[in-house]
C-alpha cells in the first residue's frame, strides 16, 4: 500500500515538473518570437528614417539652389539698379549714412525748446539746403531714399512749426513812456525807438503818441520773413540780398509793405532808417 502510494507521488511530480518545464519552453519560445518582430519593426523604422533624412536632403539641396538663382537674379537686378543711378552699393550706402546723419542732426534739435530752436533756426536751414543737394542725386530715386527724405521733411516741418515767429518780449507802457524813453531802458540805445515803433505799428499810428497800458512787442529776434535795417542800408541794397529777394529790383515789394511806418518815422522810397523793422512779403 505504501509502496503504490509513493510510486503515485512520484508520478505525481514528475508530471508537474513536466508541465512546467513546457510552459518554460513556451515562454521561452513566444518572447523570441516577439523579439525578432519588434528588431524588425525597429529595422523598419531605421530604413522608413533613412529615406526620410535622404529626401529632406535632397529638399535642402533644391532649395539652396533655389536661394541661390534668387540671390544671383536680386544681384542682377541691383547691378541694373546701381547702374541707372550711377552708382555701386557702395555709393547707395554712402548716400544712406549720409541721410542717417541729416536725421540724427534734426533729431538732436527737435530736443531744444521753441525759443532756443529759433536761435539756431539757422542750423535747421543749412539741413534742409544739404537734404535739398542730396536730392539732386540720382540715388534719390530709389524709393528707399525717398521715404527717408520725406520722413527728414516732415521733421523739419514740424520743428519750423513748433519755433516762434520771431523772438519777442511784452513791455506794457506805463504813464510818463515815450519811444525813446523805452528803447533806452530795454535796449541800452535809445536810438533804437524806430524798432519799436516799426514792430508795433497795428497800435502805433503817430511815434510820437503812445498811451499806458499798451501792451508793445520789444523784438529780441528777427523771424524768418523780417530784416533788421543796418547803417548803410537802403531798399535795393536789401532787396538784393541773398536771404531777402536776391533782386535788387523788387525793393518795391519791400517799400509797399512798410511804407506806412517807413513814412511814419519820416522816410521814403529812398530814406529808410537803421533798427526799422521791415516785413519781408513773400
Amino acid at each position: 500500500m505504501k509502496s503504490l502510494y509513493r510510486s503515485g507521488l512520484i508520478l505525481a511530480v514528475g508530471s508537474l515538473a513536466l508541465f512546467f518545464s513546457a510552459s518554460a519552453f513556451a515562454q521561452e519560445k513566444m518572447s523570441m518570437e516577439e523579439y525578432n518582430a519588434q528588431l524588425q519593426q525597429a529595422k523598419d523604422r531605421e530604413a522608413q528614417a533613412q529615406a526620410d533624412l535622404q529626401a529632406c536632403e535632397e529638399s535642402k539641396n533644391s532649395i539652396n539652389q533655389e536661394i541661390t538663382s534668387t540671390d544671383q537674379q536680386a544681384k542682377a537686378l541691383w547691378d541694373e539698379i546701381y547702374a541707372m543711378v550711377g552708382s555701386d552699393a557702395a555709393g547707395v550706402e554712402a548716400y544712406r549714412q549720409q541721410l542717417q546723419a541729416l536725421e540724427r542732426e534734426v533729431d538732436g534739435l527737435s530736443r531744444l525748446s521753441p525759443e532756443e530752436l529759433f536761435k539756431r533756426r539757422a542750423e535747421l536751414d543749412d539741413i534742409e539746403s544739404r537734404l535739398n543737394s542730396m536730392k539732386e542725386n540720382k540715388i534719390y530715386a530709389l524709393t528707399e531714399m525717398q521715404n527717408s527724405v520725406a520722413r527728414i521733411e516732415g521733421k523739419i516741418t514740424d520743428l519750423r512749426n513748433k519755433m516762434p515767429k520771431a523772438m519777442y518780449d511784452e513791455y506794457t507802457v506805463m504813464r510818463g513812456d515815450y519811444l525813446w524813453k523805452i528803447s533806452g531802458n530795454e535796449y541800452g540805445d535809445p536810438y533804437q525807438w524806430i524798432k519799436i515803433y516799426s514792430y508795433n505799428q497795428e497800435q502805433i499810428a503817430n511815434p510820437d503818441l503812445i498811451y499806458p497800458d499798451q501792451v508793445f512787442k520789444l523784438q529780441r529776434g528777427s523771424g524768418p520773413n523780417e530784416y533788421v535795417v543796418a547803417k548803410g542800408d537802403f531798399l535795393h541794397k536789401i532787396a538784393g540780398k541773398a536771404e531777402v529777394y536776391g533782386d535788387p529790383t523788387q525793393w518795391t515789394k519791400l517799400y509797399e509793405a512798410n511804407k506806412a511806418h517807413i513814412e511814419g518815422a519820416g522816410g521814403d522810397s529812398n530814406t529808410i532808417y537803421p533798427h526799422a523793422v521791415l516785413s519781408i512779403p513773400r
